[in-house]
């Protein structure tokens, strides 16, 4: 995602194992908290590759400056964890970096198997084989004058649950027939095994609100409830659930009153919520895995 002009970031990890590039330098207290660019990506660490590209054009276009005095190119990013599905011999992360700096665009984000959701996979809680294909999902939704968006790649240990028809649609299928098992089904045997899985639900939150970068702090932290409703568990030792946010908006002298920032806070965990499902309902069966509509 660009940002012209850079614009104020912030980032958060609640699950125990994250991955991610610069994002120290956003938290609060730190005075670097501006970003011209903020990556979503597979490819577990080589991922982060994908920063050299993103750099390379932002140099070129002279959006950053290769000399420093804090203009230099400013890249915030977090990965998922498919490499136990995903097939990345022969990419190059750089040159994918790039490619999707010159394929940027205002216009609406293609859903399911792209970018950093190729390769994303929902449960099972006890390996790939017998999941259920993820991806990646994006939403937004008007907040009085704001507008509040969120884009979301669903790569989880646990199912994903669709809280806007009350049911999972995507997870540790049953092997004796359709519906997955939950984890209250699977508690005793996952404790009791010794295979591990990884997983990773990463995402960005974006608002044009004038919000200070206290309250960007504060919506980013709250945006993780979405992760929750939708997730079943989130944040799992072995997810690395990281969310980055950003706030083109100017703060006024006085920050916005609470009841503007509580609307806020309630529809940034809404489209969290909606871009993680959104991400499972458009992916497609890719190596042997269900997508939704064939799980």
């Amino acid at each position: 995602m660009l940002l012209s002009p850079p614009a104020m970031a912030f980032a958060d990890a609640r699950g125990g194992w994250p991955g991610t590039y610069d994002t120290a330098a956003s938290d609060l207290g730190k005075t670097f908290i501006e970003r011209h660019a903020l990556l979503l990506t597979g490819g577990d660490v080589y991922g982060f590759d994908a920063a050299a590209g993103i750099r390379r054009f932002l140099l070129e276009r002279k959006l950053a400056s290769p000399t420093g005095g804090g203009k230099m190119p400013a890249i915030m990013g977090t990965n998922i964890y498919d490499l136990g599905f995903a097939d990345t011999k022969g990419l190059d992360y750089a040159d994918l970096g790039y490619t999707a700096c010159l394929n940027a665009s205002t216009k609406p984000v293609f859903e399911g198997n792209v970018g950093g959701g190729t390769g994303a996979t929902v449960g099972p809680f006890f390996g790939t084989k017998g999941g259920t294909k993820g991806g990646l999902g994006s939403s937004s939704a008007k907040v009085g004058p704001w507008t509040i968006g969120a884009i979301v790649v669903t790569n989880c240990v646990g199912n994903v649950y669709d809280l806007f028809e009350n049911r999972t649609i995507g997870g540790t299928r049953r092997k004796e027939g359709e519906g997955f098992l939950e984890m209250d089904d699977v508690v005793g045997d996952y404790v009791r095994r010794s295979s591990t899985r990884f997983g990773t639900t990463i995402g960005v939150v974006g608002t044009d609100a004038p919000l200070d970068h206290e309250q960007l702090a504060r919506l980013v932290e709250l945006a993780h409830d979405g992760i929750a409703l939708a997730v079943r568990p989130a944040h799992m030792s072995t997810d690395g659930d990281t969310i980055l946010g950003f706030c083109t908006g100017k703060p006024n002298r006085s920050r916005i009153d609470y009841r503007a920032f509580d609307a806020l806070h309630h529809m940034a965990v809404r489209e969290v919520a909606r871009s993680a499902v959104r991400g499972v309902r458009s992916a497609k069966t890719l190596g042997g895995v269900p997508g939704f509509r064939e799980s």
